[in-house]
């Protein structure tokens, strides 16, 4: 496995990828992945420019994970947009079907991590459904606290789902725990 950032020969694996991960909710409601739609090629080029700029202005920290000369998994941290958060990021990762419960994600996760912290970023956050709990049990792992609830966030079929807001605090690459 290679970790690093996203780069512009990605974008037909990372199509494959959000197409992959769009089969997933489908599959399973409870997956976390709010894309409700497969993207066609334009509007995945168009977002991985869009990436790629902010990677390159500083906006974005990514952490892309290869195998075998493909794009598995993705993750990044998007700093706050205005001067007074500009130091915060909030945070979403990735993992294609067949490469979870690897250790990928994990390891992906921590590396981005430690890259926020040398980009600067102070804290970060996530949103996480209550219907995962493997990615509830990562993210406490990793130094990440439950610091709120969003009732009913996500309509999908019939029922609502939960959000659980979480955060951390980055200090010289280890994570400490928001409160």
């Amino acid at each position: 496995m290679i970790l690093r950032s996203l780069k512009w020969e990605d974008l037909d694996a990372a199509l494959d990828l959000v197409r992959g991960l769009v089969d997933d909710r489908a599959s399973d409601p409870g997956f976390g992945i709010l894309l409700d739609k497969k993207l066609t090629r334009e509007e995945e080029a168009e977002w991985l420019a869009k990436q790629l700029v902010a990677i390159e202005k500083g906006d974005v920290t990514s952490v892309a994970a290869e195998v075998d000369d493909r794009l598995i998994a993705n993750s990044e941290a998007t700093r706050g947009s205005f001067e007074d958060v500009r130091d915060h990021g909030h945070l979403g990762i990735v993992v294609a079907r067949e490469y979870r419960s690897t250790g990928i994600g994990t390891e992906m996760l921590r590396t981005l991590l430690k890259e926020c912290t040398k980009d600067g970023l102070k804290t970060v956050e996530l949103q996480v459904l209550t219907t995962n709990p493997r990615a509830l049990a990562l993210y406490e792992r990793l130094g990440f606290v439950r610091v709120g609830v969003i009732a009913k966030k996500v309509h999908r079929g019939r029922r609502f789902i939960d959000t659980v807001l979480m955060s951390t605090e980055l200090r010289h690459g280890r994570n400490k725990k928001s409160r």
